[in-house]
């Protein structure tokens, strides 16, 4: 499994995605830096009121940017080559089918899950570290909370994992990848907007239901891909 693994990060020439993911992360970066410097000094309705509340907002926004990434992954890896044909030469060769679709299955579920954390930890260090400088939130940083958040950012990015797999069930209903990432922007619509201070990924009950449907939808979209014809 690993070997094929390693094969499809070659074939999909993951390096690009990898810079698109560093270009990701310094864009998200860049607009929190300007929302913190333009609002975070107004001393009638500041921008942040505590550290929960900024690290809060860093995770949203990584989940909701990495969640629509991965359709771009998804188009890149399955959608794609359903709809070019290419996969059906794939499936000449003499792997198990469900293995080959596994691998690429586990690169997008990984590849969201490992850049939910990893954005999380570089952005809030980053914003933890700037407002020691400039005290635009005041707030006490504990080690408690800082527990709690990092054990929210893993629940909430194996869920966001897990929901990056729904919009493959709608892509390949006709191969488009247009449908790919509409459905994927319509997911974080849904799970991450901010309605007066109420967000349902906030009961964490939401997006982990949802990230258990996606991975079931997407067996059944699979589970007889051994006997169908990929053409």
């Amino acid at each position: 499994m690993m070997h094929l693994i390693k094969l499809e990060l070659k074939k999909g020439k993951m390096t690009g995605f990898l810079w698109g993911s560093v270009l990701t992360y310094g864009i998200m970066i860049g607009f929190l830096l300007l929302i913190y410097m333009v609002e975070g000094s107004s001393q009638t309705d500041p921008v942040f009121v505590s550290y929960e509340e900024m690290l809060g907002l860093i995770d949203t926004l990584v989940r909701a940017t990495f969640i629509i990434y991965a359709s771009a992954l998804l188009s890149r890896l399955i959608i794609s080559e359903f709809r070019d044909k290419t996969m059906a030469l794939l499936f000449t060769y003499p792997v198990n089918r469900k293995k080959l679709i596994f691998a690429k299955l586990s690169i997008v579920f990984s590849w969201t899950f490992v850049n939910i954390v990893l954005a999380n930890a570089i952005m809030g260090a980053l914003f933890l570290a700037v407002n020691t400088k400039m005290g635009y939130v005041d707030d006490t940083i504990t080690t408690e909370l800082l527990y709690r958040h990092g054990a929210h950012v893993v629940m909430h990015a194996i869920a966001a994992a897990g929901m990056s797999l729904l919009p493959l069930a709608v892509g390949m209903r006709k191969k488009s990848i247009t449908s790919t990432v509409i459905s994927s922007v319509f997911i974080v619509m849904v799970v991450c907007s901010n309605n007066m201070g109420f967000s349902l990924s906030s009961i964490i009950a939401i997006p982990l239901s949802l990230g258990v449907l996606g991975v079931l939808l997407t067996y059944l979209s699979f589970r007889n891909i051994d006997k169908v014809d990929a053409a």
